[in-house]
């Protein structure tokens, strides 16, 4: 054996190590699972949060590709949930054209009322909604609430807020 010719103190010595070792190893697993428990968590309310929205959220990117939508929007173009709407949109597309693709993406000006665009639902059909968008979050996405139908888009119901 190796360690037959190791005095008692030394073995000892790396015995305490090996234990502060363990002992260390468990307290990052906890924290690692505590910190693993709260992001799920957080997870589940943003989740929540959207798909409880009362209207349409999707995230494009600037290009029109769509990254995230919650299950409001998916139910108004057809789709059973976000997942299939994000599959299939990249065949198909979300916007019936690239006008109003582009009209929909485009950032209100302060005081502009709401506007709106043509999607393409699931069974292809065109369905006429009105859209917000929001400035572009790190130059990389844009955030666009739709509402169902076409709400009432008189200036002095329903304007953008100045920035």
């Amino acid at each position: 054996m190796r360690d037959d010719h190791r005095p008692k103190q030394d073995l000892i010595h790396e015995i305490t190590g090996l234990r502060k070792q363990v002992g260390d190893l468990k307290e990052a697993m906890t924290e690692r699972r505590r910190v693993e428990d709260a992001l799920r968590l957080n997870t589940t309310l943003l989740r929540n949060l959207t798909d409880g929205a009362p209207l349409g959220l999707g995230l494009f990117r600037p290009d029109g590709t769509l990254l995230t939508a919650n299950q409001r929007f998916a139910r108004m173009l057809g789709y059973q949930s976000p997942a299939e709407l994000q599959s299939l949109s990249t065949v198909v597309g979300v916007f019936a054209s690239p006008e109003d693709q582009a009209r929909a993406l485009e950032c209100p000006r302060g005081g502009e009322p709401l506007r709106r665009a043509l999607f393409r639902g699931k069974s292809g059909c065109r369905l006429l909604h009105g859209v917000l968008a929001g400035p572009e979050v790190d130059g990389s996405a844009i955030v666009l609430a739709i509402f169902e139908g076409i709400p009432d888009f008189s200036p002095s119901t329903f304007q953008v807020p100045p920035a």
